[in-house]
């Protein structure tokens, strides 16, 4: 059954791919001024098996970021589709009307081109608003030579922090951002960093960062990275790597003692409800970086610009073979540096071998410290002549900038024996087209030599049991998946829906601490806890602000949402005791504090029916 499911879906995408395909480029603006950045992209629709891509070119424009990758593939009706997009963000480098060429993408026999896109970029508008900013804290001890600082007089700041700040041309300089603070509830990047110049990689984004502690001045600073780079320079001289931008939500002045849950990455939920917030934007200051050209003296022959540090290998995939038959030859060059750069020297063979054009693949791993990879060119040979062929060793030259010099690695050679074929099986492949030759042993020419299963007439596949089966649980799937699509962009889209839906998951989050401290026998905070849940459970489920509600405003909105006069009344009297309470420490007992957590415990389950 798995055999005819393939086999199903082969022929759904073989049709795919035998449609011509359909490109196109478009840009996000037209009209840019010259601090700002474009996302260009190129569509690709009409086959599941994309073609390569080359990046756009442009002598107004370097590219900061990417490719990055998107993909879809829908059947309607029977009727399969599918597209990819590939975007890439352009920095302008001068002002006027420049252009961005067209790119050509072969697939199959035929070249497509894309139309060339012309954008205008302006002189550069002085912001509009600016900051005040108290002074600069002072150095820190031990801290890298390369770190700017952009503070503000409520407690947090951000540093863009780099380990050095003259590289050479190539090499990897990783760049972190990381904002120091004392008490933030919430932040959102504003304008992601620009570095004109430099080829970017992004390392993965942590959705809670790990936050840690350091003294600046006597002061003591919570500190958490927010963003990491590495950033490979593509021309030299004095480059700029402008600010990130963010916007804090900070507490703003209270008379109340603070809440110990009042955190960084603590949600809003179980922050006091009493203390107001304000939102203040930060941006760490721009980083100057030199950029050396290469050493000219002892640069080997070969050299193609590799910058970092890399090992090739080679393998094949048989050491005997005949006349006109085809072989597979493969390299792979693996290890750290912009290995989107890294290109193989060209091979040197006997005129007597065809050679084809390879297959690259490149893989990029931005999981570590720093960016690693590999690329694996496979070569397609066919020896037209019989005898000893020999492969030499390929030398991969690269710059090592840790040790400043040039350095070789060396891919093993091969010796091959081809033997000679007789008239009749020379003439068999003599007229074929390079192509035809490649696909020898792999396409219809051969016959199936094997049972092929005959099947009566007027058998079909639709009255198969199985085939309606996959179908049911393919739409299962789809519906499924995109009803789960649907709830992510619920949630992260709509801050109402969100907070409703994980209202009572976090009030009884708070309810396990205060079950646990009542375990150890330990009540000082117990009250304000409870307080806390019951309160923030009512402001989440109604879409109340949490700061300033007081009983009154919750009883107006339960009356609002015609809840039963009883339940408000119980709701109200709790809220007022647990209120005095909070103000009379060591009033109650043990046993008093349990009896009182059940009740809340209880008046939460009765509203979450109601609300």
């Amino acid at each position: 059954m798995l055999t005819r499911i393939i086999l199903f879906l082969f022929i759904l995408s073989a049709g795919l791919r035998a449609k011509d395909i359909t490109v196109s480029a478009s840009v996000d603006r037209q009209r840019i001024d010259l601090d700002e950045v474009i996302s260009f992209m190129v569509s690709i629709e009409g086959t599941s098996d994309f073609p390569d891509v080359a990046p756009p070119r442009s002598d107004g424009f370097v590219i900061i970021s990417g490719p990055s990758q998107s993909s879809s593939i829908q059947i309607v009706n029977g009727a399969m589709s599918a597209s990819k997009t590939i975007q890439w963000r352009l920095a302008p480098t001068r002002t006027g009307a420049q252009t961005i060429q067209a790119i050509d993408i072969k697939f199959g026999r035929k070249t497509y081109s894309t139309q060339a896109i012309t954008v205008t970029v302006n002189v550069a508008q002085s912001p509009a608003v600016a900051t005040t900013r108290p002074p600069t804290p002072g150095p820190v001890p031990g801290s890298p030579p390369a770190r700017s600082v952009s503070s503000l007089s409520d407690g947090l700041f951000l540093k863009a922090e780099v380990p050095k700040t003259t590289v050479y041309k190539g090499e990897e300089l990783p760049v972190s951002f990381t904002l120091y603070f004392q008490n933030v509830r919430n932040y959102a990047p504003q304008k992601l960093p620009d570095a004109k110049g430099f080829w970017t990689e992004l390392f993965p984004e942590k959705r809670n960062p790990s936050v840690s502690t350091e003294t600046i001045n006597g002061v003591a600073y919570k500190k958490a990275t927010l963003r990491r780079l590495a950033l490979f320079p593509t021309t030299t001289g004095d480059l700029t790597i402008d600010p990130m931008q963010i916007s804090c939500e900070v507490p703003a002045p209270s008379q109340r003692r603070r809440s110990v849950f009042d955190d960084f990455f603590d949600d809003s939920f179980f922050s006091d409800p009493f203390s107001g917030t304000k939102t203040v934007q930060i941006q760490s200051e721009p980083l100057k970086i030199r950029v050396r050209e290469l050493p000219g003296t002892g640069q080997p022959a070969g050299f193609s610009g590799a910058v970092g540090n890399y090992v090739i290998e080679s393998s094949i995939d048989t050491l005997q073979t005949r006349q006109n038959q085809a072989l597979t030859l493969r390299y792979s060059i693996s290890g750290s540096g912009n290995i989107n750069s890294v290109k193989l020297p060209p091979l040197e063979l006997p005129s007597n071998v065809e050679i084809f054009e390879p297959k690259v693949e490149r893989r990029v791993n931005n999981q570590g410290k720093s960016i690693r990879g590999s690329v694996t060119y496979e070569y397609v040979l066919i020896p037209r002549t019989s005898g000893r062929l020999r492969i030499p060793a390929l030398n991969f030259v690269f710059f090592d900038p840790a040790g400043g010099r040039y350095q070789t690695s060396t891919a093993q050679g091969y010796a091959v024996n081809v033997n000679a074929v007789d008239q009749a099986d020379f003439a068999s492949s003599a007229g074929f087209r390079k192509e035809e030759i490649s696909l020898l042993g792999s396409d219809i020419r051969f016959i199936n030599r094997d049972d092929p299963h005959w099947r009566p007439i007027g058998s079909s596949v639709f009255k198969r049991v199985w085939f309606w089966l996959f179908n049911l649980i393919a739409l299962g799937l789809v519906a499924g998946s995109s009803g789960f699509r649907w709830w992510l962009e619920k949630m992260a889209g709509n801050s109402l829906f969100s907070r409703r839906r994980r209202a009572l998951s976090r009030a009884q989050q708070l309810l396990k601490e205060i079950q646990t401290e009542l375990g150890q026998e330990q009540t000082d905070a117990v009250c304000g806890k409870l307080d806390r849940s019951l309160r923030g459970f009512i402001s989440d489920r109604l879409g109340l602000a949490p700061s300033g509600l007081g009983p009154r405003e919750i009883q107006a909105a339960l009356e609002k949402h015609r809840v039963d006069p009883d339940l408000r009344e119980i709701v109200i009297a709790i809220l007022s005791e647990l209120e005095q309470l909070r103000f009379l420490p060591g009033s109650l007992g043990l046993e008093d504090f349990e009896r009182l957590y059940e009740r809340v415990n209880e008046l939460l389950m009765k509203l979450i029916k109601v609300l």
